[in-house]
Protein backbone atom coordinates (compact mmCIF):
# COMPACT_ATOMS: atom_id res chain seq x y z
CA UNK A 1 0.00 0.00 0.00
CA UNK A 2 1.83 3.17 -1.35
CA UNK A 3 -0.31 5.40 1.09
CA UNK A 4 -1.58 7.71 -1.00
CA UNK A 5 -5.39 6.23 -0.43
CA UNK A 6 -4.85 7.25 3.40
CA UNK A 7 -4.54 11.17 2.72
CA UNK A 8 -7.09 13.04 2.54
CA UNK A 9 -7.82 16.61 1.87
CA UNK A 10 -6.00 18.17 5.00
CA UNK A 11 -2.49 16.21 4.24
CA UNK A 12 -3.01 17.25 0.69
CA UNK A 13 -3.73 20.77 1.30
CA UNK A 14 -0.73 21.32 4.03
CA UNK A 15 1.63 19.73 1.67
CA UNK A 16 0.55 22.23 -0.90
CA UNK A 17 0.88 24.76 1.61
CA UNK A 18 4.31 23.82 1.98
CA UNK A 19 5.43 23.83 -1.63
CA UNK A 20 3.79 27.57 -1.69
CA UNK A 21 5.81 28.80 1.06
CA UNK A 22 8.87 27.61 -0.19
CA UNK A 23 9.25 23.70 0.48
CA UNK A 24 11.24 22.23 3.36
CA UNK A 25 14.38 21.33 2.54
CA UNK A 26 16.78 23.99 3.58
CA UNK A 27 16.65 26.20 6.89
CA UNK A 28 18.45 29.34 5.56
CA UNK A 29 18.87 30.57 2.55
CA UNK A 30 16.79 31.23 -1.03
CA UNK A 31 15.23 34.54 1.12
CA UNK A 32 13.41 35.03 -2.85
CA UNK A 33 12.06 31.75 -2.90
CA UNK A 34 10.18 31.23 0.39
CA UNK A 35 7.86 33.11 2.71
CA UNK A 36 8.87 30.61 5.54
CA UNK A 37 10.89 28.29 7.01
CA UNK A 38 9.77 24.89 8.13
CA UNK A 39 12.76 22.73 9.00
CA UNK A 40 13.05 24.36 12.77
CA UNK A 41 9.36 24.06 12.92
CA UNK A 42 10.17 20.27 12.27
CA UNK A 43 13.13 19.93 14.21
CA UNK A 44 10.71 21.70 17.33
CA UNK A 45 8.03 18.64 16.80
CA UNK A 46 10.81 15.81 16.16
CA UNK A 47 12.39 16.96 19.71
CA UNK A 48 8.68 17.11 21.67
CA UNK A 49 7.68 13.99 20.11
CA UNK A 50 11.12 12.12 20.91
CA UNK A 51 10.91 13.85 24.44
CA UNK A 52 14.42 15.41 23.42
CA UNK A 53 15.98 18.70 24.19
CA UNK A 54 18.32 18.97 20.67
CA UNK A 55 17.10 17.90 17.16
CA UNK A 56 18.88 18.81 14.43
CA UNK A 57 17.53 18.29 10.78
CA UNK A 58 20.07 17.56 8.01
CA UNK A 59 20.25 16.51 4.55
CA UNK A 60 20.43 13.11 4.35
CA UNK A 61 21.31 10.45 6.52
CA UNK A 62 25.02 9.99 5.38
CA UNK A 63 24.90 13.97 7.03
CA UNK A 64 23.58 12.67 9.78
CA UNK A 65 26.34 9.97 10.74
CA UNK A 66 29.03 12.55 9.85
CA UNK A 67 27.46 14.91 12.15
CA UNK A 68 27.49 12.84 14.96
CA UNK A 69 31.13 11.40 14.27
CA UNK A 70 32.41 14.72 14.09
CA UNK A 71 30.35 15.62 17.52
CA UNK A 72 31.68 12.47 18.94
CA UNK A 73 35.80 13.60 17.90
CA UNK A 74 36.51 11.10 15.66
CA UNK A 75 39.70 12.00 13.75
CA UNK A 76 41.69 10.43 10.53
CA UNK A 77 42.71 6.94 11.84
CA UNK A 78 40.48 6.09 14.18
CA UNK A 79 38.88 2.76 13.90
CA UNK A 80 34.79 2.60 13.79
CA UNK A 81 33.01 -0.41 14.75
CA UNK A 82 29.86 -0.71 12.53
CA UNK A 83 28.01 -4.10 11.10
CA UNK A 84 27.84 -5.90 8.32
CA UNK A 85 24.00 -5.43 7.35
CA UNK A 86 23.49 -1.83 6.40
CA UNK A 87 23.54 0.85 4.17
CA UNK A 88 26.35 2.40 2.70
CA UNK A 89 26.14 5.78 4.59
CA UNK A 90 27.43 4.36 7.40
CA UNK A 91 30.45 3.39 5.66
CA UNK A 92 30.65 6.61 3.52
CA UNK A 93 30.57 9.04 6.57
CA UNK A 94 33.30 6.67 8.26
CA UNK A 95 35.84 7.26 5.33
CA UNK A 96 34.80 10.77 4.57
CA UNK A 97 36.52 11.32 8.26
CA UNK A 98 39.46 8.94 6.85
CA UNK A 99 38.38 7.14 10.15
CA UNK A 100 38.24 3.02 9.56
CA UNK A 101 35.59 0.85 9.25
CA UNK A 102 35.78 -2.19 11.36
CA UNK A 103 32.79 -4.51 10.05
CA UNK A 104 31.11 -7.01 12.88
CA UNK A 105 28.56 -9.62 11.95
CA UNK A 106 24.92 -9.63 12.79
CA UNK A 107 22.69 -11.50 14.94
CA UNK A 108 19.59 -13.48 13.79
CA UNK A 109 17.87 -10.08 14.60
CA UNK A 110 20.09 -8.65 11.88
CA UNK A 111 21.31 -6.65 14.42
CA UNK A 112 25.05 -6.01 15.40
CA UNK A 113 26.58 -9.33 17.17
CA UNK A 114 27.74 -7.98 20.78
CA UNK A 115 29.91 -11.08 21.12
CA UNK A 116 31.89 -10.02 17.46
CA UNK A 117 32.04 -6.39 19.08
CA UNK A 118 33.50 -7.03 21.69
CA UNK A 119 36.36 -9.06 20.02
CA UNK A 120 36.75 -6.46 17.41
CA UNK A 121 37.72 -3.71 19.66
CA UNK A 122 41.14 -2.31 19.57
CA UNK A 123 43.19 0.18 21.26
CA UNK A 124 41.78 2.56 17.64
CA UNK A 125 38.27 2.07 18.49
CA UNK A 126 36.63 5.68 19.02
CA UNK A 127 32.59 4.64 17.99
CA UNK A 128 30.45 1.96 17.50
CA UNK A 129 27.46 2.46 15.29
CA UNK A 130 24.72 -0.15 15.84
CA UNK A 131 21.92 0.09 13.42
CA UNK A 132 18.66 -0.87 14.73
CA UNK A 133 17.47 -2.73 11.84
CA UNK A 134 13.57 -3.13 10.29
CA UNK A 135 11.85 -1.78 13.21
CA UNK A 136 14.16 -4.33 15.54
CA UNK A 137 16.65 -2.75 18.49
CA UNK A 138 20.07 -3.59 18.62
CA UNK A 139 21.13 -5.28 21.90
CA UNK A 140 21.86 -1.93 23.19
CA UNK A 141 21.69 -3.31 27.25
CA UNK A 142 24.88 -5.44 26.18
CA UNK A 143 26.76 -3.24 23.57
CA UNK A 144 26.59 -0.28 26.09
CA UNK A 145 28.28 -2.47 28.54
CA UNK A 146 30.87 -3.49 26.84
CA UNK A 147 31.41 0.13 25.64
CA UNK A 148 31.15 2.12 28.72
CA UNK A 149 33.94 -0.86 29.95
CA UNK A 150 36.45 -0.06 27.23
CA UNK A 151 35.30 3.98 27.27
CA UNK A 152 34.05 3.80 23.84
CA UNK A 153 31.43 6.20 22.54
CA UNK A 154 27.84 4.90 21.05
CA UNK A 155 25.93 6.52 17.75
CA UNK A 156 22.96 5.39 17.41
CA UNK A 157 21.72 4.81 13.69
CA UNK A 158 18.01 4.52 14.13
CA UNK A 159 16.70 5.42 10.46
CA UNK A 160 15.38 1.86 9.98
CA UNK A 161 13.56 1.89 13.16
CA UNK A 162 11.90 5.10 14.39
CA UNK A 163 9.06 4.56 16.95
CA UNK A 164 10.53 1.62 17.69
CA UNK A 165 10.89 0.53 21.48
CA UNK A 166 13.61 -1.30 23.43
CA UNK A 167 12.72 -3.44 26.02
Amino acid sequence: MPGYELINYKEKNAVNKLFKEGGVLFAHGFDKLRSKYHVREFEKNCGKYFKIKKCLAVSSGTAAIKVGLKALGVKEGDEVITQAFNFIATIEAILDLKARPIIVNVNKTLNMDPNDLEKSITKKTKVVIPVHMLGFSAEMFEIQKICKKKNIKILEDNCESVGAKYN
